[in-house]
């Protein structure tokens, strides 16, 4: 019988697996570094979707199983976490699970293929051009709603950084709209495992434990939320460091020099903060949203209980 283990130790535990998954994760993205090759060796890029999906995609699968075998002893087997069997049934749940997440992900998959398509068809002048246009358009807007309610705005006539801006906000309307979907589907795996440890059918006993607790759902994401707040404020100031660099070396490419990028200075904190804020936190998250998958409604747990 395994020994039951105390919070600490069960924490660590959870800690030490989610560093193995890391580096399982690193390796599996490691061959997109061939792409700067120009030999043949650059076509070994593909190992990393084929890893990605064979690989890495059931393994979550296998830890959401650990984690919820072992969460009514409070025991956690890395063996068990990393354990191949069921292999067939955890790759098709896994693909399942994936494109139920990656229908959210149009409008960014959109942008995405939109912002390609500008990177390698229109060169940076016409889009530096595009951008300040949108910016002129957008603050135009902006004033005449604000001017129809007694202010007394003007339109810019650079508005470089309002186009960022303009941007930057369509670029968060898709990322939110992909995060709802997350969300949604964030507690699939764990259901998936109490189904495959009872015996039952997985996309039955997902919509059974989900009806009626949406709300508990977005509770326990917004929990979740708040344990990433420390790394998302990190990397948001950053990230506004970056864009304000980013638009002085954009003013200055319209003047005609080319200066030199270096993104270390923004990169290192983002480390630090994912080392030190991040990657703590996460077995928290995820113990939340296996506790969460494996409640259910009150009054139906009652009921369950009365007819033994």
């Amino acid at each position: 019988m395994t020994q039951k283990h105390n919070p600490v130790v069960y924490y660590l535990r959870v800690l030490v697996y989610m560093l193995l998954a890391l580096v399982l994760r690193v390796i599996a993205f490691a061959p997109l570094c061939c792409l700067v090759l120009d030999s043949f060796w650059k076509h070994l890029w593909v190992l990393c979707p084929v890893m990605l999906i064979f690989v890495v995609l059931p393994q979550r699968f296998s830890f959401a199983q650990a984690l919820v075998y072992g969460r009514e002893d409070r025991t956690f087997s890395i063996k068990k976490a990393f354990c191949p069997c069921d292999y067939t049934e955890k790759l098709r749940e896994a693909l399942l699970h994936a494109f139920h997440v990656l229908k959210w992900g149009l409008p960014m998959v959109a942008l995405g293929v939109c912002a390609y398509v500008w990177y390698t068809q229109v060169d940076a002048i016409t889009v530096i051009r595009s951008v300040t246009e949108l910016g002129v358009w957008a603050s135009g807007v902006w004033c005449s709603v604000a001017n129809f309610f007694g202010a007394d705005l003007a339109p810019v006539v650079n508005g470089l950084m309002e186009g960022l801006y303009v941007v930057l906000g369509v670029v968060a309307l898709a990322a939110l709209i992909w995060i709802v979907g997350v969300v949604r589907n964030s507690a699939s795996r764990y259901i998936w495992a109490i189904a495959a440890r009872n015996d039952r059918v997985p996309s039955a006993e997902r919509r059974r434990r989900l009806r009626g607790r949406r709300l508990g759902q977005l509770a326990a994401a917004l929990i979740n939320l708040l344990l990433l707040v420390p790394f998302l404020a990190v990397a948001a100031m950053q990230f506004g460091n970056l864009v304000s660099d980013l638009s002085g070396q954009l003013m200055m490419v319209m003047m005609g020099s080319m200066p030199k990028m270096d993104l270390s200075g923004a990169v290192r904190p983002l480390i630090v903060a994912f080392a030190g804020l991040y990657l703590p936190l996460l077995p928290i998250r995820r113990m939340i949203t296996a506790s969460f998958a494996c409640g259910e409604k009150k009054q139906k747990a009652h009921a369950s209980a009365e007819a033994k």
